[in-house]
């Protein structure tokens, strides 16, 4: 049975508003924008209210969900868990109350606001629970609020994804000198990602991680490629001495990767320290890995019949892969950008190396 003291609390936080001190006798005339300070202020007052409560309502509701699945404690016990929280609540209201009451009264005794006032959470900025795990004998509540220092200084994952352009710039030119199409060739990559802070201010933060990557090429002017030796080139695509043109010609290498990257943030919190994702930021490094496959997709008409061809081989490509990438951009949405330092085939007379800008998102 629900402990009473528990309906006696929450019933005496719906009349705390009613508690706050008295208006002060010395109040002044009150300009227009003095007035609009003090709508702030009193609209502040109903808000953290509002803002605990439902902060004791979502503590209650998990816990109710942990003792249910876990039975950790006698209900009697259990219950005054809930009470302790809910008196931890009452006690944050009263406290963070008084702070706008005081600069309610010192503005309507004065007619303005003193400039070293401030207001406890009036970014808007509310803090949300993360997680709260019961233990015998002690309760942990994580805020995942960036401003949160506990939060902001530990160990962070995140699921990523990034999608763009791929192509291969030759060893003897440059990008308009590729045999591969621009608008056609892509790539696509999912991972994980950690974030380490490295500095006590979160300026700095090591970003590591695996990724997998399928990185597609479309040649041009119909031409695959084969395997002569050691080499590997371009050709002509024929079937019965016959020249086949190709409604689909489609190389795509799929990649195990690990990205490492330096990561800078550049938005800073109201004490100081920089946020982790908010803002702008950006991330400077590069990547190791493995090249899992190759394949090599063709579709043509021959003799009035739709043809379909999939290659699977080695290709003669580099197996052990490395390279430099960079990202920047706001959030958790970021322009991304690689560049592989060894070719994607061993052994040709002219090198080809893989390079990728898209976009890199962060969940």
């Amino acid at each position: 049975m629900k402990t009473i003291h528990l309906f006696i609390l929450l019933f005496t936080l719906s009349l705390m508003p009613m508690n706050i001190s008295a208006q002060d006798s010395t109040a002044v005339k009150l300009d227009e924008k003095a007035k609009m300070e003090l709508a702030k202020l009193e609209k502040k007052l109903q808000e953290i209210e509002t803002e605990e409560k439902n902060k004791l309502k979502k503590i209650i509701s998990e816990l109710n969900a942990q003792q249910a699945k876990d039975s950790l404690y006698s209900q009697k016990d259990f219950e005054a868990i809930k009470l302790e929280n809910a008196e931890r609540i009452a006690r944050n209201i009263k406290n963070r109350q008084a702070i706008v009451q005081n600069q309610i009264d010192f503005l309507k005794r004065n007619g303005y606001l003193s400039d070293d006032a401030s207001i406890a959470n009036d970014d808007n900025e509310e803090k949300s629970i993360e997680s709260i795990e019961i233990s015998k004998g002690r309760i942990d509540f994580s805020w995942k609020d960036e401003e949160d220092k506990k939060y902001r200084n530990r160990t962070q994952s995140d699921l990523i994804f990034a999608f763009g352009l791929n192509n291969a710039i030759p060893s003897n030119g440059g990008i308009n000198d590729s045999p591969f199409k621009v608008g056609g060739s892509r790539f696509f990559e999912i991972g994980y990602l950690w974030s380490t802070p490295l500095d006590k201010k979160n300026f700095f933060r090591l970003d590591y991680g695996f990724s997998f990557q399928f990185n597609g090429l479309k040649p041009e002017d119909d031409l695959i490629f084969f395997e002569v030796g050691e080499q590997t080139v371009l050709d002509n695509f024929e079937r019965d001495g016959q020249v086949i043109n190709l409604d689909k010609n489609k190389f795509r290498q799929d990649n195990l990767i690990f990205p490492v990257h330096l990561h800078m943030n550049t938005k800073r919190s109201k004490n100081g320290n920089y946020f982790t994702r908010s803002g702008f930021n950006i991330g400077l490094g590069g990547f190791v890995g493995l090249n899992l496959n190759n394949i090599q997709k063709l579709k043509y008409d021959f003799n009035g019949d739709n043809e379909k061809d999939k290659f699977k081989d080695d290709y003669n490509t580099n197996n052990f892969l490395y390279g430099l990438s960079a990202y920047a951009g706001f959030g958790d949405v970021n322009l991304y950008f690689t560049y592989s330092l060894n070719p994607i085939f061993e052994n040709n007379p002219i090198d080809l190396n893989n390079v990728q800008l898209g976009l890199r998102f962060a969940f």
